[in-house]
């Protein structure tokens, strides 16, 4: 291994463990050693969970093996997911949405959350489907907790339809990310 090689895997395995609780970092550390090589093409996304400041990726670049979650033990493997939902390839992503909506663990909320701020209205549509299924009182804490996390995340649900889906979905509440944030506005205020 190259000096630059070594020095990306510890700048993307540093980057994963900003992205867990730090009480998840032997598990995070496992599933980081399992994808060296990737890289991440942005600095991150800021999150508190339960007081502790996280650091999301945005994009995350990397030969996905989903034969690896045999390989993985409980934990390890919902880490696994939450790292594929930054995934370039939107398929990717929303096969994740089934292992992770309905987990009651806050660290999950922020990576599901990210997702509903993505242009491929496939992936809104699954989370939309599993709504009865979420552990509301979780996402409502993540969301009052990350009032700025949001607002940007609906900012940029509302800049995807603006530019791909108005012309289609004229009224707001006909566009499945109007009805998602709607409902989770309501989450935030149930406490």
């Amino acid at each position: 291994m190259t000096h630059t090689q070594s020095a990306t895997n510890a700048a993307q395995s540093s980057s994963l463990m900003t992205a867990f609780p730090a009480a998840l970092r032997p598990e995070v550390s496992v599933v980081a050693d399992l994808i060296q090589g990737s890289n991440a093409t942005h600095p991150g996304l800021p999150v508190v969970v339960r007081g502790e400041s996280l650091n999301i990726p945005y994009r995350i670049h990397h030969d996905s093996d989903e034969m690896l979650f045999a390989r993985l033990n409980e934990t390890q493997a919902i880490v696994y997911a939450c790292v594929l939902t930054r995934h370039h390839d939107g398929h990717m992503r929303q096969r994740q949405i089934g292992r992770l909506v309905t987990l009651t663990e806050p660290w999950v909320a922020p990576f599901v959350m990210q997702l509903c701020g993505e242009y491929v209205i496939e992936i809104l549509d699954a989370i939309e489907a599993h709504l009865p299924s979420m552990h509301q009182r979780s996402y409502g804490a993540f969301f009052r907790e990350n009032p700025l996390f949001f607002q940007r995340t609906q900012d940029r649900m509302i800049s995807y339809w603006d530019c791909y889906y108005r012309w289609l979905y004229k009224r707001k509440l006909d566009y499945v990310g109007f009805r998602l944030f709607g409902r989770f506005r309501e989450w935030s205020a149930a406490v």
